[in-house]
């Protein structure tokens, strides 16, 4: 009987090793995922990108750095799901949604063209990951954005507010379907890490 519950026990943390670590393994870089927005992945998948990144620098997970964590999904027809992380070292920040649809060029360039209402959402950065030496700050928000059907993307920008002029900003773009299109750009001393 020891044994059986053993052998049970042992199989019940690999299933959760590999669910918890196998759906957000490479998550960071792909542009769906299985899991449901109701579920937040942004911590887990920058947590994955943290570890998997800074761990190849000297200082390890204390490596100075920052970084975007984006889950976005469209609902339906009229309207998409936004789940954002943020990691810096900074207090406060201005994030701005632009629902977008996208028109390549014959030079290969992709522009957008806003299509529905900008959403601006002021935030503070939230507590510090760690203690000692760590001194990013984590900032979460969902928010639910209105897009009509011709919306192919989401243009996401996050800036500093009112701090010191060199402090990092972002923008990217996150296109929009049926499933969670995950996305994280990191930076550390000022080059993004792919």
């Amino acid at each position: 009987m020891r044994k059986e519950a053993f052998l049970y026990k042992r199989l019940l943390v690999c299933w959760i090793f590999i669910f918890v670590f196998g759906h957000s393994a490479g998550a960071y870089q792909d542009k769906g995922s299985q899991r449901s927005l109701s579920e937040p992945v942004a911590f887990v998948i920058y947590s994955k990108w943290r570890t998997d990144t800074l761990l190849n620098y000297p200082q390890g997970l204390l490596t100075p750095h920052y970084a975007v964590t984006i889950v976005a999904q469209r609902l339906d027809d009229n309207t998409a799901q936004v789940e954002m992380l943020i990691a810096a070292e900074m207090k406060n920040y201005t994030v701005t949604i632009k629902p977008v649809t996208l028109t390549r060029l014959a030079s290969g360039e992709t522009t957008t063209t806003v299509a529905g209402n900008v959403v601006t959402i002021d935030q503070k950065a939230g507590e510090k990951l760690g203690t000692g030496g760590d001194k990013i700050r984590i900032g979460q928000t969902t928010t639910l954005i209105s897009v009509s059907r011709t919306v192919q993307a989401l243009e996401i920008t996050w800036s500093p507010k009112n701090e010191k002029p060199d402090d990092p900003s972002n923008a990217c773009i996150v296109r929009l379907g049926k499933e969670p299109a995950v996305i994280v750009n990191g930076y550390i001393e000022g080059a993004p890490v792919k």
